[in-house]
Order: structure tokens, then sequence, then C-alpha cells
């Protein structure tokens, strides 16, 4: 029969197990606002029984383990949502900068500056001969060659900071590999006796929460409470094993590779993925056709402006530097630069000289303004 000194001993159990319960209620009360945490409940079980001669009798009840309240399930739902927002973050900032860039439509815009540059010629058809109309036509080519030099540079410096950005989101990458492989360490080791390392989980769990972001990761649960981490089927950690990623370049393309494996990893969603987005397509697609707009650009201008014999009394002369052309080199040629009467306005007459009153060059070449050029395609 069980003594008064066992009665009194089973009730103080019983007290330290609320005890513990309320300290596991106030822990997470004070945690309410943590970021990643998940809520921890005791778990009370019935303490051993000790066997007497007359009978068997219950020693009480303790807090045998402090488990979590997680869903493993919603943890993977919310990671796979997590990179997708991330990626569309990522890329919609980017693609902001680049709108910034183009600036359409708006006076400052590159459809301005062809604007005022056509008008210009066509103040020149209406008074052919006049020195001020040329210079106008000099300045503003210059001005629309500089702002194609200028679109093409800020085009280069989004490209540079991104992959500056690519390079330090691969390196926190590692970094947050490691972390989760050696937090994948310590809770096998603290939960060898059976008990749940809550906070230590807590911690993998923000460090797994904030890979996501980066990364498109699956999260797999491993014995004795390690986990394993996947990226596009490539193990990332695996137990207390990390695997770092690297950038690879394959013929222009930037893509992320586990540095001890070949190929790079497909389908990337996480801000990696949307920065790889914008460096292998966007920016690659919209400087493309800013090239091509300053081609063709070059290419009609100076084909008309050949045609006609300037006050100089040359003819064959370009407008524009003929060498190549894309958005970064376009500038006026030599001739125009070093003189406005180098600029033609029209045609020579029928003995081969300058016509000071012509002015069909100048028309043909506003007449630009509302040409469409299959060089440049549809959307322009």
């Amino acid at each position: 029969m069980p003594s008064l000194g066992s009665i009194l001993s089973i009730a103080s159990s019983a007290l330290r197990t609320q005890q513990q319960a309320m300290n596991a209620t106030a822990h997470n009360i004070a945690n309410a606002g943590t970021e990643g945490y998940a809520r921890q409940v005791p778990v009370i079980a019935e303490l051993p029984a000790v066997k007497m001669p007359n009978g068997v009798f219950g020693t009480g009840a303790g807090v045998v383990d402090i488990a979590q309240i997680r869903d493993h399930y919603a943890d993977g739902t919310y990671r796979r949502e997590l990179g997708y927002s991330s990626r569309d973050g990522m890329r919609s900032g980017l693609l902001g900068r680049i709108e910034g860039i183009f600036a359409e439509p708006t006076e400052g815009g590159l459809g301005a500056k062809m604007d005022t540059f056509f008008l210009a010629f066509s103040e020149l058809a209406t008074n052919p001969t006049d020195g001020a109309a040329r210079n106008m036509v000099r300045e503003s080519g210059r001005q629309l060659a500089e702002h194609f030099n200028g679109m093409a540079a800020e085009l280069d410096s989004v490209r540079q900071t991104t992959e500056a950005r690519l390079m330090a989101a691969v390196e926190r990458v590692n970094e947050l590999g490691q972390d989760i492989a050696t937090l994948n360490e310590r809770i096998v080791a603290a939960e060898s006796g059976g008990t749940t390392a809550g906070d230590l989980r807590n911690e993998r769990g923000r460090r797994l929460d904030e890979l996501a972001t980066l990364i498109p990761i699956t999260v797999t649960q491993r014995e004795f409470g390690a986990v394993g981490v996947l990226s596009a089927g490539v193990s990332l950690v695996d137990g207390a094993e990390s695997y770092p990623l690297e950038i690879r370049n394959n013929g222009g393309a930037l893509g992320v590779a586990v540095t001890t494996q070949t190929g790079t990893l497909t389908d990337l969603g996480g801000s990696v993925g949307g920065m790889l987005q914008v460096l292998n397509t966007d920016i690659p697609g919209y400087r493309g056709r800013l090239d091509a707009l300053a081609e063709a650009l070059v290419s009609e201008v100076n084909a008309l402006h050949q045609t006609g014999r300037n006050p100089d009394g040359n003819t064959g002369v370009d407008f524009f530097a003929p060498a190549g052309i894309n958005a970064s080199s376009i500038a006026l040629s030599a001739d125009v630069v070093a003189s406005t009467g180098a600029i033609a306005a029209g045609t020579e007459d029928t003995n081969g000289s300058y016509q000071s009153g012509a002015n069909d060059v100048a028309i043909a070449l506003a007449g630009l303004r509302n040409t469409a050029d299959p060089a440049l395609g549809a959307e322009y």
C-alpha cells in the first residue's frame, strides 16, 4: 500500500508537471511574434508504476517531451509558393528598372527624341538654306545618338548589378545549406534521448524558409530528426552534409549548378530564378531590339542622306557613322561633326552641282517618322 510519503510525492510531481506545462505556454506566448516559430505543447504521460507485494501502484504523471505543432505538408506548400512569389517579385523589380530606362511615353523617352530628330529635318525642308536649321538637325541627331548610348549603358548597368546580386544570392544559398547541415547534426544529437529539440527545429525552419525565397526546395524528413534538401531534384543538404552551388556561363547563358556535378539546375524559382530569367532572356531581348532600332535608323537615314548633295559640294555623305552600329556605338559621322555644311537637304541639279533650294532629301528624311520599317519588327 502506498505510504503518505508516496502520496505527497505524486502530488508534488503533478505540481511540477503543471508548472512545466505553464512554462511551455509562456514560451509560446513570448514567441507569438517570432518569425518561423512553431507552437510547442507539453506531452504529459504517466510515470512508471511501482510494483509492491499487494499490487502495482502508479507514481503520477510527468512531462516526457515538448512536441512541436507543425504540418510538414503545409510547410512544403508555403515554401513552394514563397519561391514563386520571390521569383516574380525579383523579376518585377528588375523589369521596373528597365521600364524606367525606356521611360515611354514621356518627353524624355526615346520616342520623343526620335520625333525631335525627324521634325528637325522637317524644319530644314521648310528652309533648306538656313544654317540654324542645319544646326538643329545636327544637335538633335547628336542628342538622339547619345540617348541610345545612355540607354545601352543603363541596360548594361542593370545587367552588372543583377549579376552581382546573383553572386551574393548563391553565396547566401551556400551559407544556409551549411547552417542547415550543422543544425541537422545538433538536432540529431539533442534528440538522441527521445525528446524534441523544438527551438533548434524552429531555427532550422527559419533557414529553410529563407532558402526557399532564394531557390526552389523540397524538404524530406530523415531519421533521428534530420532533413534533406533538394532543388530541381539535386541534393543541396543531406543530413550533416551540404553541397555548395556555383554560377556557370554556358555559351553566354548563366546557370547555377552544384560544384561537384555537371549540368545546371533547371526550372529555377526563387529570387535566383528571377534574376537568371532577367539576365538570360529579358535584358538580352530588350538590348537586342534597341540595337536593331539603332541599326535600322542609321541604315535608313544614311541611305537617304547619301543621295543628296550638301552645301560643301559633296554627295554620298553619311549622316551617322556607318561602322559597327548598335545602341552603344551609334554616333554622328565625322563629316557631320566637322561641319553642318555636310548635311544634305536636297539632291543635285542636272549638272551634278549643289541646289541651294532643293529639299527633297530633307522631306524624305522627315517622312521616316511615319514609315514602317520591316527591320524593326511588328512591335515597333
